[in-house]
């Protein structure tokens, strides 16, 4: 007992030198994946969303970020964002699936949303929120008063002190 107890002591002195391990050659070192340098990663987002508020469902399809297409459900077609992707968005080899999505998300909202009712956060907009229109014309009221106002003390500024110093 008292040679294991030693031996167990010796191994813990030595237990800060094993973050030298993957440095050496027990290790064998993974190797690198080469890209040529004109391969990139892109990335192709299909979005599927339903909701109790309107729009009920949507679908967004997207390339780095650049929407290319939002799905129009109540003509079953895709609506390009830019007229240049007319041409792809007349492609309707997977409107099955979308309708799929659809049905599937709509099934969870009707039979699974009222079981986690209150067990799962919620992110809506107030009901009562301010219209866009008098917040931003509110906003830019007060951006107006600020800038009338540093205007009004700039000016007294430079009068009081432009005043020549007496007492000299």
């Amino acid at each position: 007992m008292g040679h294991e107890q030693n031996q167990g002591a010796a191994l813990l002195q030595m237990l800060p030198l094993l973050w030298l391990l993957p440095h050496s050659w027990a290790v064998p070192e993974a190797p690198t994946p080469m890209w040529p340098d004109d391969l990139q990663n892109h990335t192709f987002l299909h979005t599927v969303y339903c909701q109790d508020g309107s729009p009920s469902v949507g679908l967004s399809e997207a390339y780095d970020e650049d929407q290319l297409f939002f799905f129009d459900f109540s003509q079953n077609t895709r609506v390009p964002r830019l007229p240049e992707f007319a041409d792809w968005a007349q492609e309707q080899g997977d409107a099955p699936a979308i309708l799929f999505d659809k049905e599937f998300c709509e099934w969870m909202i009707q039979q699974i949303g009222p079981k986690l009712d209150g067990k799962i956060p919620v992110s809506r907009v107030p009901r009562n929120a301010l219209p866009s229109d008098l917040l931003e014309n509110v906003l830019c009221g007060v951006a107006f008063g600020l800038g009338v106002l540093g205007i009004i003390v700039g000016i007294v500024l430079i009068i009081y002190f432009r005043k020549p110093c007496s007492g000299d």
